[in-house]
């Protein structure tokens, strides 16, 4: 495989590790968390989520912290093409958006390139359908010169990544909270999953802070395990940024 973006994951989860409860339930953020979000985002040239992501919470994306370049897109991952025209991501004003698909729907297809959306067919893996991300990747890298994404979920999303090894950073804010049930931050649907630790992904700490509204804690790993190696050869920012969020959230 040629070159890909860097790619990092990040999501606020509760303790139990879920990022959503068992009625969608998502809202975990406290007001530090968020400014995080946008900062990744500001020093990422893509933001990607999954077609649940989309259809449940319904995001635009649009918001960024103290952004490093003008360039910025907002890349769907949707094998089945299962988003709604209506969503807001399409009727509302906002970066380019690319939808990654596996699906032949022609028709709806030409529909969303109407909205003024890129719409970028890859194959799939196996025979559980799911998207080829590194080849997703190698085309948002080649086609729209992309060096860096953050991956916002959903939990199906990260698993994919995890899975074909072309994660780079993975960061999770855990917040005081238990659900018991719903969405993990990492989930594979067909409910295999990595079966041991010899199948696991490798990791290795590189931060850990305590949250400036002191109940949340961050953690940031660098995946040793990949595929093939990125685009960029230093992360597009720190690992630790609790300091700079306390000054831009207070000031």
């Amino acid at each position: 495989m040629n070159q890909r973006p860097y790619v990092t994951i990040f999501s606020t989860m509760t303790i139990d590790g879920r990022i959503a409860s068992s009625t969608r339930f998502s809202e975990l953020s406290c007001n530090y968390d968020l400014a995080r979000l946008r900062l990744l985002r500001g020093a990422h040239e893509a933001v990607m989520v999954g077609a649940n992501t989309i259809i449940i919470d319904d995001p635009t994306l649009r918001k960024r912290l103290e952004p490093r370049t003008t360039k910025y897109y907002r890349v769907i991952v949707d094998g089945k093409l299962r988003v709604s025209l209506n969503q807001r991501i399409f009727r509302e004003p906002g970066p380019k958006v690319i939808v990654i698909t596996a699906s032949n729907d022609k028709e709806k297809i030409k529909k969303i390139r109407e909205l003024g959306a890129d719409v970028v067919k890859v194959d799939t893996l196996g025979d559980k359908g799911e998207v080829d991300l590194r080849e997703a990747l190698q085309i948002l890298a080649e086609n729209y010169d992309i060096n860096s994404v953050l991956v916002e979920g959903g939990g199906a999303l990260n698993y994919s990544l995890l899975r074909q090894r072309v994660v780079d950073e993975l960061r999770a804010t855990i917040t005081p909270y238990v659900f018991g049930a719903g969405v993990s931050i990492v989930n594979d649907y067909l409910g295999t999953g990595f079966r041991d630790r010899s199948e696991s992904p490798r990791l290795r700490l590189s931060c850990v802070e305590l949250c400036p509204c002191g109940q949340c804690v961050h953690v940031a790993y660098t995946l040793l395990s990949k595929c093939c190696e990125p685009r960029l050869r230093e992360p597009p920012i720190e690992f630790c940024l609790s300091e700079r969020l306390r000054r831009l959230v207070q000031s």
